[in-house]
């Protein structure tokens, strides 16, 4: 069992203001809830008090518990964040957010209630120009410190999923040719689709898979084996979690000065899928790249987007 203090700094001074706002037997639940939560804070790096509501968001949507669980733990750490505002100069309340973010998503596919909702983040050009030239800032020297924004980038270039990117292999991704593409087998609904891969996106893969062999050969392992192992896995053939993904979409955003009512990567893939329509390219291929089940739930999502002259090649 983890000290107090091991579980976070301040874990005995949120105890004991939960304990103070609230009745034993509901002090007793939040805490359990929030202990929880501190510790997947501290094992994925994460600071609790710097977190973005898309960090609560992902916490829940992973965990193996039932809907008055997760209930439960959304209001332990709206309570979190209330009795740690001014310690934590907290300006709103993330897991409030996050909470609001839930019921437009809920009501925007039809269940109770009918507020507004809210179109789905994006990056404009000069954003996405800004995000692009973070990422390359907060590179570090050698493969393990470019791979953080080399993941963003290829999310941003292809539309993948989160789940998807951090899955993807070597063996996936086709780089030689007039056509470069990486084949998604592992997709949602295990549905496997190509998407094309844009030159510049390309170079900078064929780059990034030069240091990647270079970086396994060293450590021993032989290239066959590589070639099934993640494309973006560490000095030991490990890829990233989503919720690594997660923070590291979080820090970039923050670094380049960007605020979103969503943060997680998913916003990069909205912003792919934005371009490709107002690029002009049809409604059918662009479903296709981004693995909608059909081109009703594409329109659903992008029907503010307006599109103009029709290319085929990904922007």
């Amino acid at each position: 069992m983890p000290e107090k203090n091991e579980i976070h700094q301040d874990f005995p001074e949120i105890t004991r203001r939960i304990q103070t706002a609230s009745t034993a037997n509901t002090s007793k639940t939040y805490v359990s809830r929030i202990k929880g939560y501190l510790l997947w804070c501290r094992g994925h790096k994460i600071d609790p008090a710097q977190v973005l509501p898309d960090t609560i968001m992902d916490y829940l949507e992973h965990r193996n518990w039932g809907k008055s669980t997760k209930t439960t733990t959304m209001a332990a750490l709206e309570a979190l964040y209330e009795v740690m505002s001014a310690t934590w100069n907290a300006k709103e309340n993330p897991a409030y957010l996050a909470s609001q973010q839930n019921t437009q998503k809920r009501r925007r596919f039809g269940s109770r209630g009918h507020g507004e909702t809210r179109l789905p983040s994006t990056l404009d050009s000069e954003e996405e120009a800004r995000f692009v030239a973070t990422t390359h800032l907060l590179d570090h020297k050698g493969y393990n410190g470019i791979r953080p924004g080399q993941i963003m980038r290829f999310i941003l270039g292809t539309g993948l999923r989160r789940e998807e990117a951090v899955q993807v292999r070597e063996q996936d991704l086709h780089l030689e040719g007039e056509k470069p593409y990486v084949r998604v087998i592992r997709g949602k609904g295990h549905k496997e689709r190509t998407v094309p891969i844009n030159p510049a996106l390309r170079e900078e893969l064929a780059a990034f898979a030069a240091m990647r062999k270079a970086l396994l050969s060293d450590s021993g392992l032989h290239h066959k084996t590589q070639k099934s192992l993640p494309f973006f896995c560490d000095k030991s053939g490990k890829g990233y979690e989503g919720s690594s993904v997660y923070y590291i979409m979080q820090r970039t955003l923050r670094s380049a000065g960007i605020e979103k009512w969503q943060s997680g990567p998913h916003v990069l893939r909205h912003t792919f899928a934005t371009k490709q329509l107002q690029k002009g390219i049809p409604t059918a291929v662009v479903k296709l790249w981004m693995g909608h089940r059909d081109a009703i739930t594409l329109l659903k999502t992008y029907e503010h987007v307006t599109t103009g002259e029709q290319h085929h090649t990904p922007a």
